[in-house]
């Protein structure tokens, strides 16, 4: 084999480039007389491809073990290698590689070995290698050093990511958190049912009994963010008490202040390597001292961006300034990576700015945005933040989304659960002015509003909120999460906000929710309390509401979804096809609760238009777990007079329909006072929806006598604008105009005066 690789090498030597990373020669001579300088086996440089089709390239093996291959030189003293990971080599210069405390592994093997296995890595991360040729001449004859690039170098970099670790059972929370202290929740308990499913015990020990899983030290550490913060005597390798395996937790005390820490349990006997010890482990961020507001300056490619100017292309520049937007992605990733700010602290834009997010932003830090109050009360508009769609990209536009928590750190476990504070956002116009929606040839692109890493880490986000907000042009899905990790939203409050233009991904509206759960785990919770409330849905067709991804989970007697829907008003709510249902939740949870009151559902089109309004309610099959049972709280929801089937909003799985709807459940409640069948029946009012208000209807029309929406009026904009509407606010010109009309029957409707759906179109009746 050996011979093959000094073949090999031979052929590469000849080419320059591969030696373009230089050291500073003071003896021209040695420089002259170094060693050959050697190379890792891979793709890059050998052209025959990944492991196994070479099976001399270097690979992952056994999840967590890489095994390297390099070219042999002949008569050299040996080879030294280095290992690192991209948090402390991401340069690829000589200043961090040669830094002793930014290297894991350092080691020298000789001339003869070519081949090298390191086992026991931490799961799921990324690692960097580096590797010279040793000269028995000494020092001055070693070769230049392979591995030194910083990734764009492809023929002198090896960068490795080792796999994904088996299940692991989460038996590890967190709550009570202060500034200097919180409190780790231990819940060993071996659930026979789920975990043997899981294999857990392929890898971890059970007590005696096999009631629980054996656990018996507690460890914690600083996160990499912040890897010199304090941690009490003793909780580095802190042995459990009977006392505290009793009561289910411990509280550690004496920690810094608005840092982070990663929390483990184990069991020292297991006979396995430390990184296989380990339970689930926790990522705890101490409580800070936010401080004030932080007004974001508007200052188009001014002082707000941080990254060196060279590296913001012309086309981003000429963008900005057309649309004088301000960017601001840079200031919420530096108070995201910056250990120093608090959660907690609070942005605020200038009224009547424009502002936009170039990348995706990681939420895995609680802040607030808002346009300034005092801007407000001044009169000024809110602030406009573009979540890009402004910069062109090739044939079209880019845009973006934040991401609900993040991917792991260097050296961190993909297991870690980390602990989110408040996300709020208030006040502000979010739009993709240039976003590109569905053309009629293929399906759309663009962007969510808030999406999930598929490899994240599990997160608990205290509450996500949305207050007054417009939301414009997300072409894709509202909230979405993915991936396998534990996710657990204790509270999301969406309300008096207003959305318009949304979803168009697909001519029928298919592919993405407004909220949607993965159904990866039954363990996971987005609608522990999900809150939506006072707010407008206009005409912008997604697949449904509310979805858990359709998943038939055996959930953990924990689980209960509660759902409230309340005060909304939704006109041609996802109206393209049929199965488009708000409640698309098929296997609830048993214990779960949806409230359903005072909202008004409006189907609408102009006489010439000839699009399909399909409406309907929920996709309710099983309640899952014991006993069987949810609360339902449904009353006055109402409808106009027009665009019914049957005298009903619903063309199919109305929320009384006992197929697969809340009437097959109902018959365990009593709807909020009123028997089955009525409390779930959405009441037609006798108004209808031009009479109501000024101008519901969609500005655009289709013209197919079919009535299937494919061909559209205004076609020259190059993108389907049936649903789409310039203004709601009455501005010039064929515009939507929500407000109620100032008549006698609309005065003495039900809908205006039980205070039906969202109240702003009420409050401004004129």
């Amino acid at each position: 084999m050996k011979k093959t690789f000094l073949y090999a090498l031979m052929i590469l030597m000849s080419v320059p480039a591969l030696n373009s990373c230089k050291d500073d020669d003071d003896d021209v001579s040695a420089a002259s007389e170094r060693e050959f300088m050697t190379m890792f086996r891979l793709n890059e440089n050998t052209g025959k491809g990944e492991y196994p089709n070479d099976p001399y390239a270097c690979h992952v093996e056994d999840l967590n073990t890489i095994k390297l291959y390099w070219y042999g030189v002949d008569g050299c003293a040996g080879y030294e290698i280095k290992m690192s990971i991209p948090a402390y080599v991401a340069s690829g210069e000589p200043v961090d590689w040669e830094d002793p405390n930014k290297i894991l592994w350092d080691t020298i093997v000789g001339p003869d070995v070519l081949e090298l296995s390191i086992k026991n890595l931490e799961y799921a991360n990324d690692y960097r290698f580096a590797i010279r040729t040793l000269s028995k001449k000494g020092e001055a004859y070693h070769s230049h050093w392979y591995g030194y690039g910083a990734g764009r170098r492809w023929a002198e970099y090896c960068g490795i990511t080792t796999d994904e670790r088996y299940p692991v059972p989460a038996i590890l929370s967190q709550s009570e958190i202060t500034k200097t202290s919180f409190r780790i929740n231990i819940d060993p308990t071996y659930d026979a049912n789920e975990d043997a499913t899981e294999g857990y015990t392929e890898h971890f020990n059970l007590t005696e009994d096999g009631t629980k899983y054996k656990i018996d030290i507690l460890r914690i550490v600083p996160s990499a963010a912040n890897p010199n913060a304090a941690i009490p005597a003793g909780w580095d390798r802190h042995v459990l008490t009977p006392q505290e395996l009793e009561d289910g937790y411990v509280v550690i005390t004496g920690l810094d202040e608005n840092s982070v820490y990663n929390v483990n349990v184990e069991d020292s006997s297991n006979p396995v390597a430390q990184v296989d010890k380990y339970y689930n482990t926790l990522s705890v961020r101490t409580d800070g001292t936010p401080g004030e507001p932080i007004l974001i300056e508007h200052s188009v490619n001014g002082a707000t961006i941080t990254r060196s100017a060279a590296t913001i292309t012309d086309e981003e520049k000429a963008a900005a300034a057309q649309w004088n937007a301000c960017r601001i992605d840079d200031v919420i990733n530096d108070f995201i990576n910056d250990p120093t700010m608090a959660e907690g602290t609070i942005f605020e834009l200038e009224g009547g700015k424009v502002y936009y997010f170039a990348t995706n932003v990681s939420l895995s830090k609680g802040f607030t945005l808002r346009t300034r109050p005092e801007d407000l009360a001044a009169g000024k508009p809110k602030a406009k933040v573009y979540m890009n769609g402004i910069v062109p990209n090739g044939n079209a536009y880019s845009s973006c989304n934040f991401m609900f928590g993040r991917q792991p750190l260097s050296g961190e476990s993909p297991s870690i659960i980390i602990y989110v504070k408040s996300l709020i956002f208030e006040d502000i116009e979010f739009d993709a002015p240039k976003a590109v929606f569905f053309n009629g040839a293929s399906n759309g692109t663009g962007n969510y509003f808030i999406n999930m890493y598929s490899n994240g880490m599990g997160v608990t986000l205290q509450s996500f909120e949305m207050r007054r907000c417009t939301l414009q042009r997300m072409v894709r899905g509202y909230i979405r999460v993915q991936g396998s990790r534990i996710k657990t939203f204790e509270n999301v409050i969406i309300e008096d906000n207003e959305f318009y233009n949304c979803g168009f991904y697909d001519n029928n509206g298919r592919g993405y929710a407004w909220i949607a759960g993965d159904g990866n785990s039954a363990k996971s919770n987005i609608y522990k309390n999900m809150v939506v409330r006072n707010n407008t849905f206009y005409d912008s067709p997604r697949t449904c509401m509310f979805t858990d991804n359709g998943k038939n989970l055996d959930w953990k007697p924990n689980i209960q979804y509660k759902i409230t829907l309340e005060n909304n008003t939704f006109v041609n709510f996802s109206t393209r096809t049929s199965g488009r249902q708000i409640f698309d939740i098929r296997y609830i949870p048993t214990g779960s609760s949806i409230t359903c009151k005072k909202n008004l559902f409006i189907l609408t089109k102009k006489p010439n238009d000839t699009r399909p309004l399909f409406q309907q309610g929920a996709d309710i099959r099983q309640i899952n777990g014991e006993p069987g049972e949810i609360e339902l709280h449904f009353a006055d929801n109402y409808s106009t007079n027009t665009n019914l089937t049957g005298n009903s909003i619903f063309s199919g799985t109305a929320f009384e329909a006992t197929g697969n709807a809340l009437g097959k459940w109902s018959y365990w409640n009593t709807i909020d006072g009123v028997e089955y069948p009525e409390g779930l029946v959405t009441i037609v009012d006798d108004i209808s929806p031009e009479e109501l208000m000024h101008q519901p209807n969609p500005v655009h029309v289709t013209t197919n006598a079919a009535g299937d929406g494919t061909d559209v009026l205004d076609e020259s904009l190059g993108y389907i604008t049936m649903h789409s509407t310039s203004g709601i606010e009455g501005n010039a010109g064929d515009d939507n105009n929500l407000y109620y009309r100032n008549t006698d029957k609309v005065r003495n409707s039900a809908i205006y005066q039980k205070g039906i759906g969202a109240s702003k179109w009420r409050e401004g009746i004129r």
